[in-house]
Formats: C-alpha cells, structure tokens, sequence
C-alpha cells in the first residue's frame, strides 16, 4: 500500500485493497509463523497434550514385544497458571482517566472517567482483559479489542465496548515494538467460517469455488471445500495535504482555506505554507477475492490491543513465552519417570503362590481366590508327584520400587517451580517445619516471579483506555442521555 496519499484523491481502489492486504497479512503471517508454532505447542501442551506425537505413538503400539506401554499426563503446570490469572482477576484491573496538563477540565475527566466505566460495565470487560491475559500467561500473547455497535437496531447513535479475542492465532499485527501493540500501523482478525454461514451473512457476495480459482497458491487458504476465510483489516494511512499559516497565527488546510464559506466574512491572508500529514484509519472486511465492506474510521490508533507474556528481541525477532514453555522438558520428564513407576508397578507380581506340581490339586480354586477372599484355612498335600515330603506353598513379595525414581520425581517438581519461579506456598502449600514468616518470603517470591504478567496486562489495558478517550467525542457527539459510574459505584447519567 501506497505509504503517502494525496487528499484531494476520492475514492479507493478495491483491487488495489484487496492485493495490498493479501500481500501484508501473508508477511504478518510469515514473519510469526516460527514463533506461533512454539506458542500453539504451548497451549497443547497446558491441555494436557504434553507427549510428543511420535513417542506416544511408539509406546502406545499394541504390536510391539509386550503390549502397550503407560503414557501418563500428570497435570503439574495449570494449578499454577490458575494462580496467576486469578490474582489478576482479583486484581481488577481498570480504565483510568485524569487530566495530564493545565489546559485539561477536571470536571470532564470525572464525566470521562464515569463514561469508561460505564463502557467497561457495559461490555463485560474483565472477560476480554481475564481471555488475553490467560492466553498470555499460556503462551506469551493475547489480545482483545475495542469496537462499536448501533445502541438499538433503529438508531444511530453508536456505543464503545471492549470485547474478547480468545484465538489469539486469529489476529496479527503489523510490525511494532510497544508491549500493548500502540505502535502498529494495521491490524488483522482472521475468522474461518463455513460456506453456509457466509451465503447466510453476505449474501449476493463471491462463494463459488471457481470465484476462488486465480488465487493460485494462496488459493487454500481463502478456500476450502467446506470453508471461506473472511478477514478484517484495520490500517493507518497517512494522507498528505497543504498546511497554510495565516497572518492572525491560525493554521488551516490548503482545502478548508480554499472553501472559507462567505458567513465567516473575509478570509485572513496566507503567509507561508508547508507540506504536512496526518494520519487516517482506515477498515475494510474482506475475502481473498472480494471487498465486503470498507470505511473511514475515526481515532488515530488500531482498536487492537496486545497482552504478552514474556518477551525477549534475538538478532531482531521478537519471541514470546508464557509460563509453560519455560517448564516443558522437566514435565514431560515428570510425566516420563511416573509412566515408568506405574510400568514397573504393572509388571510386578501380585503377591503369588508358589508351589509344587501337584501340591494344591483339588484344591485350586481356593487358592486362585486366596488374594480376594479371607480362607481360615488354605489345604495343601504335603507330598509331590514324585511321594516327597515338601513345605507349604510359599507368597511371592511384590518388587520393590526404587527409592531413586521416587527421589528423582521430587527433584523433578523442585525445578518445575524453579523455572516457573512459583513455589508451592504460592499455590496454598507448606511444610510442618516452616515458620508462617517463611511461608509468606515465599509467597512474596513467587508473586515478584510472575508479576510481570499482571503489569502487561495493566500496560495493556492502559492502551485501551487512550483508545476509547480518543473515540468517545467522535461516537458520543450528539445530545443524548449516557450512564455514566462513579468511582463509589453510584450510577448517574
């Protein structure tokens, strides 16, 4: 896409569009694809598909010498991430607002402040922050956004809410640096859906599978048999215009000057101009082959706001992580030395008798229950086949397991919590030997570990707050009752 565009240009080319936005979701997608395959083995991994497929495989084989082998999953990793969102859900986040200069109203940030929270109420917001902030304690991205809708089906008037993105691998944004995504110049929420419910929501719009035939190699993505891929592009343009300076101080654009209506009476001489921009948002919906909307949006950000986890820049990628990939191998090794106890287990005899041929005849059914029933007495002959004298039948031990395998899984869950940096007092648990001063160091240790999580969340959601301040006198521009909450919980309009 064109980087600058001229003002007095109208119209758009929808062609134009629908290449230019192929072309930069493929290198958003591109560029992430390395970093989100590591973030969806994350997220399998924290729902409990935490062996690799070709080893479970392997010892699941019904063929192999000796049957099946135990593949256990024992969940280790989600009592902790519980832990982290919980304390960010108990931690309300919210919308702020206060004037930041002399020139600000104080009485208008209060109206302001009221207006966001009421926006908040409205829309359930701790849902969307709790999704991106979960998804980003997972695997080290969320996201949710700000958008709006017609107040009732028969009006114009339009409202503010923010609402969840809970597949983060629905959304892209373009190349940015900020944690919370305020420095993106376009965005992208991706959304698969089946033909039926296409035809049903747009209808008169391009289906066929032959409408989808020149889009060679990109041709499945945006089509499937049973699928089409609609997509929402949020992009800031930035126009180009003339700025004059007049001889009363103002400034005015070379188009406003130009079309200075006579009420306002005479126009005040131009002194000097210069070349200026600015920047427009703009959004289109779309499939691969077709425009299905498109329009100017006011607001000079993209309604999108990122949550991450941790973040790392190597050699200029961005990587993120959340709390599981940090703790995959010593869980899986977790879940490997339990597979091995309960084999070992399995294997072990079951507490059996041995005796000699002949010795127990007549009497075999009772000595096949003797480890399910209680018998007073268990017969036996004395004498074998061959007429000698012989013991009584004997019980066989169990094998005993490995006090090295035990220890080990103990060692195990020891650098789990170290590489989660939460220790078991975070999640409830002590030791009979430790002080209550003890247990609360650990606790505080634990919630430093993890307290970045929360703060990006703040970060993020600070974002949000710029967004919607910027939108509310653009949407909320006409005479009309609004809710409004005050910081007691008092309702007002």
């Amino acid at each position: 896409m064109a980087e600058y565009a001229k003002e007095e240009k109208g119209g758009s080319d929808k062609k134009q569009i629908i290449e230019d936005t192929r072309e930069a979701l493929k290198d958003c997608i591109d560029a992430e694809a390395p970093e989100r395959a590591k973030m969806l083995d994350d997220l399998r991994f924290c729902t409990l598909d935490q062996w690799p497929t070709e080893i479970r495989r392997a010892r699941e084989d019904v063929n192999q010498e000796g049957g099946p082998r135990p593949c256990l999953t024992i969940d280790k990793i989600n009592q902790y991430i519980v832990q982290v969102v919980n304390d960010m859900r108990q931690g309300k986040p919210g919308i702020n607002v206060r004037p930041q200069d002399d020139t600000a109203d104080i009485e208008t940030a209060k109206i302001l402040k009221g207006l966001v929270r009421n926006i908040e109420d409205q829309s359930n917001a701790d849902i969307a922050y709790a999704s991106a902030g979960e998804n980003a304690a997972k695997m080290g991205l969320g996201f949710f956004r700000i958008t709006t809708e017609y107040a009732q089906d028969d009006s114009f008037d339009q409202e503010i809410f923010i609402r969840p993105l809970p597949n983060t691998f629905s959304v892209y944004l373009g190349p940015h640096i900020m944690p919370d995504g305020s420095d993106a110049k376009r965005g992208f929420v991706v959304e698969t859906m089946p033909v039926e419910k296409f035809k049903s929501e747009y209808p008169g719009k391009k289906w066929a599978p032959d409408d989808f035939s020149g889009l060679g190699g990109n041709h499945d993505y945006w089509r499937t048999t049973e699928t089409i891929t609609v997509v929402e592009h949020y992009y800031i343009e930035r126009v180009e215009y003339e700025l004059y300076f007049l001889e009363d101080g103002t400034t005015i654009s070379k188009k406003d000057y130009e079309g200075w209506p006579d009420v306002a009476g005479q126009r005040p001489a131009m002194t000097r101009s210069r070349r200026a921009f600015r920047e427009q948002l703009k959004y289109c919906k779309l499939t691969g082959i077709e425009v299905l909307d498109e329009r100017e949006l006011p607001g000079k950000y993209i309604p999108i706001v990122e949550v991450i986890g941790r973040e790392s820049n190597i050699e200029g990628k961005r990587c993120l992580w959340g709390l599981v990939r940090p703790a995959k191998d010593s869980l899986r090794m977790y879940n490997y030395f339990a597979s091995a106890i309960t084999e070992k287990m399995g294997l072990a005899p079951k507490s059996p008798w041995v005796a000699a041929a002949g010795q127990i005849e007549g009497f075999e059914q009772q000595w096949k229950d003797s480890n399910r029933k209680n018998f007073a007495v268990l017969p036996y002959k004395p004498i074998d086949v061959n007429g000698n004298a012989l013991p009584a039948p004997q019980r066989v031990g169990p094998t005993p397991i490995e006090a090295a395998l035990i220890q080990q899984m103990q060692v195990i869950e020891h650098d789990v919590q170290t590489s989660l940096g939460m220790f078991k007092a975070a999640t409830g648990e002590s030791e009979s030997q430790q002080s209550g001063r003890a247990i609360l160091a650990l606790q505080r240790e634990s919630d430093t570990g993890t307290y970045h999580f929360g703060a990006n969340l703040g970060v993020s959601i600070r974002q949000a707050g710029r967004i919607i301040v910027d939108l509310i006198p653009h949407y909320y521009d006409t005479k009309r009752i609004v809710r409004i909450i005050g910081e007691d919980g008092e309702v007002k309009t």
